[in-house]
C-alpha cells in the first residue's frame, strides 16, 4: 500500500515541529495575549489582509491607531484571549504561510491596554484611525505612553522568543526610527519588536544553557540595521575595560556577527565592549577571521540596574551586499563574554571547536531593503617634524570612497600620508628570513576580502578561540607566517632595488625609509557568483641622500618609483556544498625590471561542514625567469573539539613572489599533518583542556632535509581561571641551506625544546604570568635557558599599565658571520616591553608604549661553511666578533576619535638601532645608549576627517 504525502499530512508535520519548537516556553497561568499579524500607515492597505486571515484561519481582527517616532500606524490583531490559544493561532498562521507573532498584553487596572509599536510595511499614505478605534498610543524616544490611559509599556510587550536555526527570523522594518544610542534600551520601537534569548555557552565548549539572560532585538530602516541587547548580570561582577579599537581583553562584550551574502561567503563581525571601546573586522568562510577592517559604525554600552545594555546602529552603506530583487536573506551570530565567570555565550551555540561557522548562522529575513549609494571624503592635514634628519613637513590629501551600489565600492587615495602614528613591534631577527609585518593602513584594508586567496594569508588563525579570555597571556613560541601573493606592505614599503655605487656611503636608516605613494585606486564588487578586485598603486620617485666617499660632499641617488597592479576574481558555488575557484595576477614595474606572478586558488567546503579543501598554484615570472610552487591544505573536524589538518606544499628554486607577495622560502617540498583536541566536558579538576600535537618534515628540492620537527602543546585551564602551559618540541638533525645566504649547506644537530608557562585571572584588577623554558641550539646540543614574567594592572576601566620582560642566557647561539663564517656565542638577551594606556572617554586616549632589546653576546666558537656538505668546519677568527645590541622603539600618542573613521592624532616617536662591541657595558648602559642616539625622532600631528553620507 503506497503512502501519498498530502499536502494536508505536510501541514500537520509542519505544525508538529513548531509545536516542538515553542513547547518550551511556559505562561504564567492566566496570562493575556494577542496575535499581531502587522502594521500599516492607512486602514485602505490592511483590507486585504484582514479578508485573507478571516477566510484562512476563520479569524477576526481589528485595527489599532498609534504613533511610532511621530509616524502613525494601524496594528492589525486580534482581540486579548489566553496566551495558549493565541499560540495555537500563530501556529495555524505559520502553516498557512501567514506572518504572525505574540503579544503579550498586562492589564492594568484601568480599562486602557497598554500596547508597543510592531513593524509597519512601506505604504506612503497616511489616514486617520477609524471612528471608534480603541487603544490609541504615541511612542516616544524615552518610552510608549498610552494617551487614553498614559500608562507606560513594560519590557514584556513582546515575549522572549528562543531562536532557531531551522526558522527565519524576519527582522521588523520602518521607515524612519529616533532611536537615540546611548545604550539605553528605553525607546518605544524596542518595546514593539520581539526579543530572542537563545545563548549557550560556547567557551568553554559546553553547551550549558547561559547563566544569565541576553535579551537581542532587530529593526532596521533603508538607513541600516539596527540591535539593542539587555543582559543580567549583577552590578557588582561587571568587568569593565577600554581599550584601542580590537584590541582583545578579558572584559565583558557584546558581539554580532553578520553574513550579507546570505549564503555564509562573506560578513563583518562587530563588537562592543562594556564602557564604550569597539572591535570590529570581516569573517570568510568558515572561521576566517580579520581585525584589520574598520566601519564607520556607533555602538554604545551602558550599565543598567540589572546588568548592562547596549544599541549598535550599523549602517547598510558600509558593507557588501549582493543585489536582490525579492526580500533578502541574511545570516546573524549573537556572542557575548562573561569575563568574570570567562565564559563566552552564543546564539545560535557554535563553538570554536565545531565545524561549522557561516554556514550555520542564524538565518534572518530583511524583506524590505533598498539600500542607497554611499559617498565619503576622508581629507587629512599632518604636520611632522623630524628632530633626527633636522626636516619638517606637512602634507594635505584625501581618501576617497564611493560605493555607487550594494555589490561594487570604489576607492581612491591621493598624496596619501602613511605617517606611524602606530608602531611595529622591535624584533631582532638575525636569520636568513624575512620578518613579517602586518597592514595597518586603512585605505589597503579597506575592501582586502576580495583578494585573500586562502586561509593561509590569516596569520591569527591558529589564535582565535581564546584570544581575549580566560588567563593572562604568555608569549607565543610559535610566529606564524602569512603565504600570499599580496602583501601591501611592499606597496610603499622601502625601495628594493635601489643600487648604491660603492663609492656612495649611505645610512642604513635611509634605505630602510618607506617611498611616497602619489596614489592608489581599488575597485571591488560582485555579480552573482562572481567576487572580484582590482588595485592599483603609484609611488613618487625615491632620492636617497648619501656622501661621496672622494669628496665628503653629499649626493643624492635618484631612482624611479615602483607602480603596483592587482587583479583577483572569484567565483563561488553554494548549494549542499560550498565550491569556489578564484585567481589572482600581480604586476610591479621596477626600474629596469618587471616583476609578476598569477596564482589559482580553488575550495571545497563539504555539506557538514566538517572537511575543508583549499589549494593554490603559483607561477612567478621576474626578469623573464619563471617559477613554480603550490600548496594544497586540509582539515577535518572528526567530531566537535577533534580537528585534523593535513597539509602538502612544492616550491622551485625560481618562485619569486617578493615584489608585492610574502612566502617563507623558496626551493622545499614539504608535508604536515597534526590534530588538537579540545574538551571542556566531564572533567574534574579543569575547566578546560587542550591537547595538541603536529608533525612537519621539509626537504629542498635536491632531497636533503633542511626542516622537520615534533611540536605538542598541552594546555589547561583551571576553576580559578588561570592556566597552565606545557610545551615540548623535538627537532631531529638537518641540513641548513639557507643562512649562509648562499654560501653552501651545513649539517645542524637534533635539538629540544621545553617551555611551562602560567598566568592568572585576566578579568582580576591584577593578573600575572610567567614562563620558563629550555632549548637546545642547533650545535653541540648546547642548552639556552629562558624567562619571561608580566603583569597588567588595572585597578579601574580608564586606566592600565602592562609589562612584560623577556629574558635568555645563550650558549651556542649559531649567527652568520657574512659570506661563510659563523659565530657561536654566549650571550644574555634581555627584551621588556610596556604598556600604559588611559582613557579620558572611550573615544580619547594617552599611550605610551616602550619596548627595547638589549643583546650582549661574546663569540666562543668559530666556524665556517665547508666545501661540500657536511658539518661546519673551525675557522681562525680575524678580528673581535662580539657584539651588542641594543633597538628602541618608543611612542607617546594622544588620539581622539572624533567620530566614526575620523581622528585626531598627537604622536611622538623616538627609535634607535645600534650595532657595537661595547661588551662590558651593563644593560642600562646599552639603554641609555639607545635612548640618547635615536635614529627616528619626529614628532606628528595629524587630522583626518570623514565626511560623507
Amino acid at each position: 500500500m503506497m503512502w501519498r504525502f498530502s499536502q494536508d499530512t505536510a501541514a500537520a508535520l509542519i505544525l508538529l515541529v513548531w509545536w516542538g519548537f515553542s513547547a518550551p516556553f511556559t505562561y504564567a497561568a492566566g496570562e493575556t495575549g494577542a496575535v499581531v499579524f502587522g502594521s500599516y500607515k492607512n486602514v485602505q492597505s490592511a483590507t486585504g489582509p484582514r479578508v485573507e486571515i478571516l477566510n484562512t484561519l476563520g479569524t477576526s481582527t481589528e485595527l489599532v491607531p498609534l504613533v511610532i517616532d511621530g509616524v502613525e500606524y494601524h496594528r492589525l490583531m486580534t482581540p486579548a484571549m489566553p496566551a495558549t490559544a493565541a499560540r495555537e493561532l500563530i501556529g495555524r498562521a505559520k502553516v498557512a504561510g501567514l506572518s504572525a507573532w505574540y503579544l503579550k498584553i498586562d492589564l492594568p487596572p484601568a480599562e486602557a491596554v497598554t500596547q508597543a509599536a510592531d513593524p509597519a510595511p512601506a505604504d506612503s499614505a497616511v489616514a486617520e484611525p477609524a471612528a471608534g478605534e480603541p487603544n490609541r498610543v504615541t511612542a516616544t524616544t524615552t518610552g510608549v505612553v498610552a494617551a487614553d490611559a498614559a500608562a507606560q509599556v513594560s519590557a514584556s510587550a513582546s515575549i522572549v522568543l528562543q531562536g532557531s536555526t531551522d526558522e527565519q527570523i524576519v527582522v521588523p522594518h520602518f521607515d524612519e526610527v529616533m532611536i537615540n544610542l546611548d545604550g539605553h534600551v528605553d525607546e518605544a520601537v524596542w518595546q514593539s519588536v520581539p526579543a530572542y534569548d537563545g545563548m549557550r555557552v560556547i567557551d568553554p565548549d559546553t553547551l550549558d544553557e547561559a547563566t544569565y539572560s541576553t535579551l537581542t532585538r532587530f529593526v532596521y530602516t533603508r538607513q541600516g540595521l539596527y540591535i539593542s541587547a539587555v543582559m543580567e548580570q549583577p552590578r557588582g561582577s561587571l568587568v569593565a575595560r577600554l581599550s584601542s579599537r580590537d584590541q582583545y581583553l578579558n572584559r565583558d562584550a557584546y558581539g554580532v556577527t553578520l553574513d550579507t551574502s546570505g549564503e555564509g561567503l562573506y560578513g563583518y563581525w562587530f563588537v562592543v565592549n562594556l564602557g564604550g571601546s569597539l572591535m570590529d573586522g570581516k569573517v570568510l568562510p568558515e572561521r576566517t577571521v580579520s581585525e584589520e577592517w574598520d566601519g564607520p559604525w556607533t555602538g554604545v554600552s551602558a550599565v543598567t540596574e540589572n546588568g548592562w545594555s547596549t544599541e549598535i546602529f550599523l549602517p547598510w552603506s558600509m558593507m557588501a551586499i549582493p543585489e536582490a530583487d525579492a526580500a533578502r536573506k541574511m545570516g546573524v551570530w549573537i556572542d557575548r563574554k562573561v569575563a568574570h565567570m570567562d565564559e563566552r555565550y552564543g546564539w545560535p551555540a557554535l563553538p570554536y571547536t565545531a565545524a561549522r561557522f557561516m554556514s550555520a548562522l542564524q538565518p534572518v529575513s530583511l524583506e524590505q531593503l533598498e539600500t542607497k549609494q554611499q559617498f565619503a571624503i576622508f581629507p587629512y592635514v599632518s604636520a611632522t617634524h623630524d628632530e633626527a634628519g633636522n626636516e619638517q613637513e606637512v602634507r594635505a590629501g584625501a581618501d576617497i570612497s564611493w560605493r555607487p551600489s550594494t555589490n561594487l565600492q570604489i576607492t581612491a587615495t591621493l598624496n596619501p600620508d602613511f605617517g606611524a602614528v602606530e608602531s611595529d613591534n622591535v624584533v631582532v631577527n638575525l636569520t636568513a628570513f624575512e620578518t613579517f609585518f602586518p597592514e595597518k593602513r586603512l585605505f589597503f584594508l579597506e575592501g582586502n576580502e576580495v583578494f585573500v586567496t586562502t586561509p593561509r594569508q590569516d596569520i591569527n588563525r591558529f589564535q582565535q578561540s581564546r584570544r581575549g579570555s580566560g588567563a593572562r597571556a604568555t608569549p607565543s613560541t610559535f610566529t606564524p607566517e602569512p603565504t600570499t601573493l599580496l602583501n601591501t606592505r611592499r606597496i610603499g614599503g622601502p625601495p628594493k632595488h635601489l643600487t648604491v655605487p660603492a663609492d656612495v656611503l649611505v645610512e642604513p636608516v635611509e634605505l630602510g625609509k618607506p617611498t611616497d605613494l602619489l596614489g592608489a585606486v581599488k575597485v571591488v564588487g560582485s555579480a552573482g557568483g562572481l567576487r572580484y578586485g582590482v588595485l592599483a598603486a603609484f609611488e613618487d620617485e625615491v632620492e636617497i641622500p648619501g656622501i661621496d666617499k672622494n669628496t665628503l660632499q653629499p649626493v643624492k641617488l635618484v631612482e624611479d618609483g615602483r607602480d603596483f597592479g592587482v587583479v583577483r576574481a572569484m567565483y563561488e558555488t553554494v548549494g549542499e556544498t560550498r565550491k569556489a575557484i578564484g585567481y589572482m595576477g600581480t604586476l610591479v614595474t621596477l626600474p629596469g625590471v618587471d616583476s609578476s606572478t598569477h596564482g589559482i586558488d580553488t575550495h571545497l567546503l563539504s555539506s557538514d561542514g566538517k572537511i575543508k579543501w583549499d589549494t593554490q598554484f603559483m607561477y612567478s615570472d621576474v626578469d623573464n625567469t619563471d617559477g613554480y610552487g603550490g600548496f594544497t591544505d586540509i582539515s577535518y573536524t572528526q567530531k566537535r573539539g577533534l580537528l585534523h589538518r593535513f597539509s602538502l606544499d612544492y616550491v622551485d628554486k625560481r618562485l619569486d613572489v617578493s615584489d608585492l607577495g610574502f612566502i617563507r622560502q623558496n626551493d622545499y617540498i614539504g608535508g604536515q599533518y597534526g590534530f588538537v583536541r579540545s574538551t571542556s566536558q566531564g572533567l574534574d579538576y579543569f575547566r578546560f583542556v587542550r591537547n595538541s600535537l603536529f608533525f612537519s618534515a621539509q626537504t629542498n628540492t635536491e632531497g636533503y632535509l633542511t626542516r622537520m620537527g615534533i611540536f605538542t602543546n598541552q594546555t589547561v585551564l583551571l576553576p580559578n581561571n588561570s592556566q597552565f602551559r606545557l610545551e615540548v618540541d623535538y627537532y631531529p638533525e638537518r641540513w641548513d641551506d639557507r643562512n649562509s645566504r648562499g654560501n653552501g649547506m651545513f649539517k645542524t644537530d637534533s635539538r629540544w625544546f621545553v617551555q611551562v608557562a602560567y598566568g592568572t585571572d585576566a578579568a582580576k584588577p591584577f593578573a600575572w604570568s610567567g614562563t620558563l623554558g629550555a632549548e637546545q641550539e642547533e650545535l653541540n646540543h648546547t642548552w639556552t635557558y629562558s624567562t619571561d614574567l608580566g603583569f597588567t594592572y588595572t585597578p579601574n576601566s580608564r586606566f592600565s599599565i602592562d609589562l612584560d620582560a623577556t629574558f635568555k642566557k645563550r650558549d651556542g647561539w649559531l649567527v652568520h658571520r657574512g659570506g661563510t663564517s659563523f659565530t657561536t656565542y654566549k650571550a644574555d638577551d634581555l627584551q621588556p616591553r610596556l604598556a600604559l594606556d588611559y582613557f579620558f572617554t572611550a573615544r580619547q586616549q594617552f599611550r605610551i608604549t616602550l619596548q627595547w632589546a638589549g643583546i650582549k653576546a661574546e663569540g666562543d666558537g668559530y666556524w665556517q661553511v665547508p666545501a661540500s656538505e657536511g658539518d661546519l668546519i673551525p675557522r681562525v677568527p680575524t678580528s673581535d666578533e662580539d657584539f651588542t645590541l641594543s633597538r628602541l622603539t618608543a611612542q607617546v600618542r594622544y588620539r581622539w576619535e572624533i567620530g566614526p573613521l575620523s581622528d585626531l592624532f598627537v604622536v611622538y616617536t623616538r627609535g634607535s638601532n645600534l650595532v657595537g662591541v661595547q661588551i662590558d657595558e651593563d644593560f642600562d648602559d646599552l639603554f641609555s645608549d639607545a635612548v640618547n642616539n635615536p635614529i627616528i625622532d619626529f614628532f606628528v600631528v595629524k587630522l583626518r576627517y570623514r565626511f560623507g553620507t
